[in-house]
């Protein structure tokens, strides 16, 4: 009875809503339930149990000095509230603290909830403190807050003195009690709470298709994926695909008249059409429903979302007229352009991010993100013009400012006391910083060090200074901050690699993302579509989207029997055993070849990773052995070849034996600890190992000027060169020695006269 009577409440409020949705002008959507869950199981809390690794700490916090703190990033997701918050300390500090004076702060959010005696009896070893949180205290984004105030003497103290440490162990736990929250059907609301930015967590979003979806269907999936993967940034995502079922989470669906999934009763559309309605089972949960009379229409309310998210509201709305014009070149918002100088501002979400406060601060970081392609060939590095500020130490004997890339060290600048200046490069005084020195320094980051991705980190440090016995000149006023004017400059570098390197793919997604929305991409993709296969496809769609910033609006998805036909398009095959065979007649002479039970392996050697020729040159290679097995255990792959349906395009395949193969290749890619493992053109997966590959069949893709392309590809080749050079340098002197005679033979003949 309980039951009957919610499944009729849930009809009735369904019929308000589509009432509603029809006095609007919009279609209506009924919903019809398959089941009604109890009431209390839909508003139940959960407990979550975050170690503070979880929370990407990275590592233990080692806590030095008088007054050190750390700084923990807890975010609570829109549709989820703190009703109870317990927090649990691996602490381990120094014997030399004073217990009458030395404690642990913890705020949160700028509110002290507890201070821990640090005991005598504790010090040495891990203690555990347990401390309840008031949960009133937790809002979207909060920062728990750890400060150690710590003392060893009465009498004169050195602030930085080597005994005074505590270390938080980064298997401390953060218990939260959450309870879900019912939100509105509200499209202004988006992405949450399909992806909440609250949440640091990799997005897991689950994608509803109907039972056998179109390709456009399929497409038209894909490209919110990419959208939602552009959203994700750091977080990574994952797109579980359910076909003809709804899972108990957020969801997207996509349907058109003819083609929807079970479980939803939707009425026909008569216009691309978008709406967020309640999951049938649970009215905490949300259906992010896509709708078409066909797939083109389908494809329109894609389209229009990814292009107008900004201006939706509502539970429903309908798109009328959509353009997504193709983007040029080269134009992701995430890499650097090279045309012009580039301010540091330009890479910044917030200038005050490289701004430091006291003598010894955290490094100040700056993601570098370049076209993966750019040619550093016969050049130094990449030029800076660095601007700086900082508050003059009393001495010009020890402060400095370290720069390095990628964890190595490029270059350290003196930080000048307020007495004198010389050697200063420059300097300006505003005056509302009257009190602060200003300095540029130009140098170059070493090309050998730069990568697709790289982080350039400042550190600022200053001593502290004393003046006598228990004289100490306070710091605590002590700035530093990089100029957001300063620049990077790549104008001297052109678009040119040597292919395939799957290096580049896996950490910049070239040569596909060249054209950020894929413009120039098919995939490929066989019948018939399995949700594994589908999953792939969108986390492959998702992992670009986050590289490139941009939503890929534009691409093909091909079965293998189109492949055959797709001229001038880069290609990425995805797993399957149409698609083993279709690599098998394509590239006879790869390293590796799939079978459904046979696999041949031709070893060429280990990956030469850093390797004094970047294009490989000389990479042509032999086989070192070559094995052909046979076997059902699973392993996945990566490989990479020339397109052989058009020259200077590129094939790149994510295969595996079995679904759980191409699942291992996805998870690699997705773990940035192997990603640093992948290069060349053939990496095998097995399980949590990567083994890279490379054969040197080599091809270049890219532009460059007549001169630099000929003086580039004749440099492998010192000895020809050396002989054309003196070959040139003979011709030179005999042309001179000629000239001369004859002038000489015109003077002697003007004498005779």
């Amino acid at each position: 009875m309980i039951h009957a009577k919610r499944a009729g409440l849930e009809l009735a409020r369904s019929a308000c809503m589509s009432a509603l949705l029809l006095l609007a002008g919009t279609a209506a959507f009924a919903v019809t339930p398959d089941s009604a869950a109890p009431a209390a199981a839909l508003g139940d809390a959960r407990i979550v149990r975050w170690t503070f690794r979880d929370l990407g700490t990275g590592g233990p916090f080692d806590m030095r000095g008088t007054e050190a703190g750390v700084d923990i990033p807890v975010g609570i997701r829109a549709d989820e509230v703190v009703t109870a918050a317990r927090l649990r300390l691996h602490i381990t500090h120094s014997p030399a603290l004073l217990p009458d004076l030395s404690h642990l702060r913890i705020r949160l959010n700028g509110q002290t909830l507890a201070a821990l005696p640090l005991l005598r009896t504790d010090a040495g070893h891990e203690v555990i403190h347990e401390v309840v949180l008031d949960p009133h205290y937790f809002t979207g984004f909060n920062h728990l807050h750890l400060d150690l105030i710590g003392h060893y003497t009465l009498q004169c103290e050195d602030p930085q003195n080597s005994s005074l440490w505590a270390t938080i162990s980064d298997f401390s736990e953060l218990e939260l009690e959450l309870r879900p929250l019912e939100l509105r059907n509200d499209l202004a609301l988006l992405p949450a709470p399909f992806l909440d930015r609250h949440d640091n967590r990799k997005l897991i979003l689950p994608i509803v298709l109907p039972q056998s979806p179109s390709r456009g269907i399929a497409r038209s999936a894909g490209i919110v994926a990419s959208w939602f993967g552009v959203q994700a940034n750091y977080r990574s995502a994952r797109f579980p695909v359910s076909l003809n079922e709804l899972p108990a989470a957020h969801a997207l669906v996509f349907a058109t008249n003819a083609h929807q999934p079970a479980g939803l009763n939707l009425p026909p559309v008569n216009a691309a059409t978008l709406v967020m309605m309640d999951h049938p089972a649970n009215r905490y949960l949300k259906l992010l429903v896509f709708m078409g009379r066909d797939d083109a229409e389908l494809q329109k309310a894609v389209e229009g979302f990814v292009s107008g998210q900004a201006v939706l509201s509502g539970p429903s709305v309908t798109f009328t007229n959509v353009n997504l014009a193709r983007r040029a070149a080269y134009d992701s918002p995430h890499w650097l352009t090279t045309d012009r100088l580039v301010r540091f501002g330009e890479m910044l979400d917030d200038p005050r991010d490289l701004e430091a406060f006291g003598p010894v601060p955290g490094s100040l970081h700056l993601r570098v993100r370049i076209p993966p392609d750019l040619l550093i060939w016969n050049q130094p590095g990449v030029p800076i013009n660095l601007r700086y500020r900082f508050t003059p130490p009393p001495e010009s004997d020890g402060p400095t400012l370290a720069v390095s890339i990628n964890g190595e060290l490029v270059r350290a600048f003196r930080l000048r006391s307020s007495e004198g200046s010389e050697g200063l490069g420059h300097l300006v005084i505003p005056a509302i910083l009257s009190s602060a020195r200003q300095e540029a320094e130009s140098f170059v980051l070493p090309a050998f060090r730069i990568g697709s991705d790289n982080t350039v980190d400042f550190q600022f440090a200053q001593d502290m200074h004393f003046q006598g016995a228990c004289r100490v000149i306070p710091r605590d006023t002590v700035r530093e901050s990089i100029d957001p004017d300063s620049t990077l400059d790549l104008r001297a570098f052109h678009h040119y690699a040597a292919l395939p390197d799957l290096t580049l793919f896996a950490n910049g997604g070239f040569p596909f993302s060249r054209y950020a929305d894929l413009a120039e991409t098919a995939f490929v993709l066989p019948e018939p579509m399995t949700p594994a296969g589908l999953e792939q496809l969108y986390f492959v769609l998702g992992r670009i989207g986050r590289q490139t910033g941009v939503t890929a609006s534009h691409f093909l998805l091909l079965d293998t029997a189109d492949a055959v036909k797709a001229k001038d398009m880069d290609l990425i095959v995805l797993g399957g055993a149409a698609s083993n065979k279709l690599l098998s007649d394509w590239h006879k002479d790869a390293g590796l070849v799939l079978g459904e039970s046979d696999r041949r392996l031709i070893d060429f050697g280990p990956v030469p990773r850093f390797a004094v020729d970047p294009l490989r040159f000389n990479a042509k290679r032999t086989a070192e052995s070559e094995v052909t097995v046979t076997g059902n255990g699973s392993i996945g792959a990566l490989l990479g070849f020339e397109s052989p349906i058009t020259s200077g395009r590129s094939v790149v395949a994510l295969i595996g034996s079995d679904a759980a193969g191409v699942s291992a290749v996805a998870d690699a890619l997705d773990d940035p600890g192997r990603v640093s493992s992948i290069h060349g053109d053939l990496v095998l997966v097995r399980g949590d190992e990567v083994r890279s590959y490379e054969s040197g069949q080599v091809y270049y893709v890219g532009t460059l000027p007549w001169w630099t392309r000929a003086w580039f590809h004749l440099s492998r080749y010192p000895l020809l060169l050396t002989v054309a050079a003196l070959v040139v340098a003979l011709t030179f002197a005999v042309w001179i020695y000629a000239l001369l005679q004859r002038r000489a033979a015109r003077r002697l003949g003007g004498q005779g006269r």
